[in-house]
C-alpha cells in the first residue's frame, strides 16, 4: 500500500514514527488516569502490540467510561468546534490523503462496503477494529442505521470532539465526488444538538490492477492549515488500518 499527502509519496515510517507520538500521548494519558498499559512498548520495533493493546484495552471498556472521562474535555472541544463553524459561515478546509493499493481483485464497491460494515455494525471485532486503527480513537459505535459516534482527537487539536456522524446525508457538504470515481461513503459530521461542523466524503476508484482510496474530511474554514496538515496523517493512519482489514480478510 502506498500513501500519498499532498501529491507526495509518504513512507510508511513516517506514518508510523506520527502513530508512536501519539501512542505515546494516549497511553501517557490512559495510565495516568488508572488503566493498565505496557509503556515497553512504545517504539517501532514493537509499533504493532503497542497498537494492538491500546485498542484491546479501550475495546474492553464499555463505551460510556469514555463518555465520562473525556466529557470535560469534548465539551470545551465541542464549544469551540460550534464556534469555529459559526464563524466559518458554511466554508470549509478539506484535509485528504490518497492511499493506493498496487494489486487486488476485490471491487471498489466490495472495499468500501466491507469498511461501511465494520465502522456501523456494532460487534466485539468491530468495536477493536475502529478503535485499533488511530491512537485518537475513543469511541466510535454506531447508534442508529448509516449514524455513528465518534469522540476522538482530530489532527493537531489539543482537545477531543463528540460528534455523531451522518453517512448518506450530504446536507452542507461542500466537497464533491472526485472525477473517475463511482463509490462514496459521505455524510454530515454534526455535533448533539445538530450543529454541522463538517462532513467526510470517503472515495474510492479502480486504478490499472488495484485501487485508489481517497479518504476525505471537511473542517470549518477558520481553522488553522497546520490542524489540517495533522489530520492527512491521523487519516493515513486509521484508513491504513480499515483497508488493510479489507484487503487482508
Amino acid at each position: 500500500m502506498e500513501i500519498v499527502i499532498n501529491h507526495k509519496l509518504i513512507s510508511k515510517e513516517e506514518i508510523d514514527k506520527w502513530e508512536l507520538k501519539r501512542l505515546r500521548y494516549e497511553y501517557n494519558f490512559l495510565i495516568k488516569k488508572g488503566f493498565r498499559l505496557n509503556p515497553d512498548l512504545l517504539s517501532l520495533a514493537h509499533i504493532d502490540q503497542a497498537r494492538e493493546a491500546l485498542g484491546r484495552m479501550k475495546s474492553s471498556q464499555d463505551p460510556e467510561v469514555f463518555r465520562s472521562l473525556l466529557k470535560k474535555r469534548y465539551t470545551f472541544g465541542n464549544f469551540v468546534s460550534k464556534i469555529a463553524a459559526k464563524l466559518s459561515r458554511g466554508n470549509r478546509k478539506f484535509s485528504m490523503a490518497e492511499l493506493i493499493i498496487q494489486h487486488t481483485d476485490m471491487t471498489p464497491e466490495e472495499v468500501m462496503e466491507k469498511i461501511e460494515t465494520i465502522m456501523l455494525v456494532n460487534s466485539a471485532e468491530h468495536l477493536f477494529m475502529n478503535l485499533a486503527t488511530n491512537p485518537d480513537h475513543f469511541v466510535l459505535t454506531a447508534t442508529d442505521k448509516n449514524r455513528q459516534e465518534v469522540i476522538e482527537y482530530t489532527g493537531g487539536s489539543p482537545l477531543p470532539t463528540r460528534f455523531f456522524a451522518h453517512y448518506g446525508d450530504v446536507q452542507g457538504l461542500r466537497s464533491s465526488l472526485s472525477q473517475d470515481y463511482q463509490v462514496q461513503a459521505a455524510g454530515t459530521a454534526k455535533l448533539e444538538d445538530g450543529t454541522i461542523i463538517g462532513g467526510v466524503r470517503h472515495q474510492i476508484k479502480q486504478e490499472k490492477d488495484g485501487l485508489r482510496f481517497k479518504a476525505l474530511v471537511e473542517f470549518p474554514s477558520v481553522l488553522p492549515r497546520y490542524m489540517i496538515r495533522k489530520h492527512q496523517y491521523h487519516l493515513a493512519c486509521e484508513f491504513r488500518r480499515w483497508i488493510g482489514y479489507v484487503i487482508n480478510a
